[in-house]
């Protein structure tokens, strides 16, 4: 796993970043969502991590992605904005879970919705994620309970007025 070199700063997503950030989900996914999902959940939502490739698409369609990253330009956390407010993906490497960097690339997002005068920011939050929003003053708006791959998972509708 890598470790974080000096101080992460927020910037713009480019190409040559999507590798890594693919890498970061996957990290993500299986090191931190055991704290809150059993095993067969987690296999469940492996099976679901983008390519490098599928996620180029998808980070590729117009919205807005940042990344939290060393002086090296090695990322250790990103995340994304969508034109309606919503926040699709928001991954941190399990090497700075914890830390509170992840809070300024979220405080870099909230000003920049503000700044597009959006009013509210929704995101869809994992068991451990939905701790790191209700910190940063989002509110819970319901837990949702669906199935990946036949695997019951749950996650948690949440929202910020800004």
């Amino acid at each position: 796993m890598l470790q974080p070199l000096g101080a992460l700063t927020v910037r713009a997503c480019v190409d040559d970043d999507v590798p890594r950030l693919a890498e970061i989900f996957r990290e993500a996914v299986a090191v931190i969502g055991p704290s809150d999902y059993s095993a067969t959940q987690v296999q469940a939502w492996l099976a679901r991590v983008p390519s490098a490739d599928v996620l180029a698409g998808r980070l590729g369609d117009g919205r807005k992605v940042w990344v939290l990253s060393d002086a090296r330009r090695c990322a250790f956390a990103f995340a994304d904005l969508e034109a309606d407010g919503h926040i699709d993906l928001l991954y941190a490497s399990p090497a700075i879970a914890g830390t509170g960097a992840v809070a300024r690339l979220l405080a870099h997002l909230e000003a920049a919705a503000r700044a597009a005068g959006m009013e509210c920011l929704h995101v869809e939050a994992s068991a451990a994620a939905r701790r790191f929003f209700l910190k940063q003053g989002f509110a819970v708006l319901h837990r949702r309970t669906f199935e990946i791959g036949g695997v019951e998972i749950f996650n948690f509708a949440m929202e910020k007025r800004l």
